[in-house]
């Protein structure tokens, strides 16, 4: 999860710029320092999605996260299929993300760098979920270069933090018994080197952290400056866009998405999207909330499958969702016009 607006592009995806993809020492000795790890896979017949994401903090030595699987039978954490989410275990002196199995049981092994990875996890409750999954590029990572705004100390120059890259995620979940097949075309991320407190950023209901692939050839990332169109295998930088969002009036959730951009070569965007399923998912680490949905998309016509990340601090979604309800509260001041 990351905002694209402070995306700079020195030239189309900066790919060339990764030299790794371990856990990267710390650039400071800020408490908040802060390195992120997340997949996203799906089943859209079964209307089913599901996150991978972990969190650490290496200056403290703890991390976090876990394991969230959502359908359209609700949208709230206490009721998914399969939840959990950690705050605070302990990350080893010697964490190697090339092999690494965090507190849960989730073990992620990168098998060819940037290409291939495999994600496994077994519940040691018997009745409750085993997890194999095989990762492989379905395009290279688009590279956000950029500064580090938030603290004088370290290295202040504009360099890789932040990576998304499309995979073709395939194997099994065994859920509650039953073997559910995965094969989907799924965004990933990392970030690394940057500072992200407990208290999170201002503002919400404007996330432009929006995905979807039909194919190697066919896809969209973002709404604008930061993200990209990739139409028949040519893959440009997205110059202007815009997003809007249709809400739920009961629950504040989106159930439609409209999104339009034009690329560097004037190629033009429109996805028109529709909720299929969702999950009001509390963000691992800091004081915010990320309804993430799993999303039907028409992308210039082409259907396809992706998600939409509609992320708020806490206090400024309940400011909102009481407007909507017609209550007073008087921190309303924290949020602009959304979407």
């Amino acid at each position: 999860m990351s905002d694209g607006a402070a995306f700079e592009s020195d030239h189309e995806g900066n790919d060339d710029l990764l030299d790794d993809e371990n856990f990267h020492p710390p650039e400071t000795s800020e408490w908040w320092e802060h390195e992120t790890l997340w997949f996203w896979w799906f089943n859209a017949e079964r209307k089913l999605g599901a996150w991978n994401y972990h969190f650490v903090r290496p200056n403290i030595g703890v991390a976090g996260g876990g394991l969230f699987v959502f359908d359209d039978t609700t949208y709230s954490h206490l009721e998914v299929p399969y939840y959990f989410n950690y705050a605070n275990t302990p990350l080893p002196a010697d964490a190697d993300l090339r092999d690494f199995t965090f507190v849960n049981g989730e073990r992620f092994q990168m098998l060819d760098p940037l290409k291939h990875y495999r994600i496994t996890y077994a519940d040691n409750d018997q009745d409750g979920m085993d997890l194999e999954l095989d990762w492989r590029a379905a395009g290279k990572p688009w590279v956000r270069v950029t500064k580090q705004p938030y603290t004088r100390q370290g290295d202040q120059s504009a360099k890789p933090r932040h990576f998304d890259q499309f995979g073709h995620v395939t194997g099994t979940m065994r859920l509650h018994g039953e073997i559910i097949p995965i094969d989907c075309y799924a965004m990933r991320d990392r970030s690394w080197w940057h500072l992200r407190p407990e208290f999170w950023k201002r503002g919400g209901g404007t996330s432009t952290y929006i995905t979807a692939m039909a194919d190697p050839d066919t896809a969209f990332f973002g709404a604008g400056p930061g993200g990209f169109l990739l139409l028949e295998g040519v893959r440009k930088p997205l110059v202007s866009g815009s997003v809007r969002r249709e809400r739920d009036p009961d629950h504040g959730y989106m159930t439609k998405i409209v999104v339009t951009g034009v690329d560097t070569e004037g190629r033009e965007l429109e996805a028109i999207g529709e909720s299929v399923s969702r999950m009001a998912m509390p963000i691992s680490g800091v004081a915010g909330v990320c309804w993430q949905s799993l999303v039907r998309y028409e992308l210039n016509g082409v259907e396809c499958y992706g998600d939409d990340q509609d992320a708020w601090p806490l206090q400024t979604w309940a400011a909102f969702r009481r407007g909507q309800m017609g209550l007073h509260d008087s921190r309303a001041h924290r949020f602009g016009p959304i979407d």
